[in-house]
């Protein structure tokens, strides 16, 4: 079954633009990963969050995303960007019918 994936990143104050670049080039990194079908950031400035929203054919897929994302420079500096860790929720999808 597919896996859906929203990530929230809230920047400290005066980071929301660096943070946003650096998360705009990370997305395009997943998008070339294996089994990602699809993977988009919802920006709201006002309320100092950036979200990620990510569908992966399964949930191995997924995993191994993960996986390889713990061994990239860009998560420490996701880290130094924001006022705490991201916040991350996966969902199964079911399948309609």
């Amino acid at each position: 079954m597919m896996e859906a994936v929203i990530i929230d990143l809230h920047p400290r104050p005066g980071k929301f633009s660096e943070l946003t670049v650096l998360v705009k080039q990370m997305v395009e990194e997943v998008r070339r990963h294996a089994g990602c079908l699809q993977a988009e950031i919802r920006l709201a400035p006002e309320r100092g969050k950036i979200s990620v929203i990510q569908k992966w054919q399964d949930p191995e897929a997924f995993s191994e995303y993960l996986i390889w994302r713990s061994k990239q420079e860009h998560l420490d500096r996701v880290y130094a960007l924001s006022e705490a860790e991201p916040d991350l929720s996966s969902y199964t999808l079911c399948e309609p019918g």
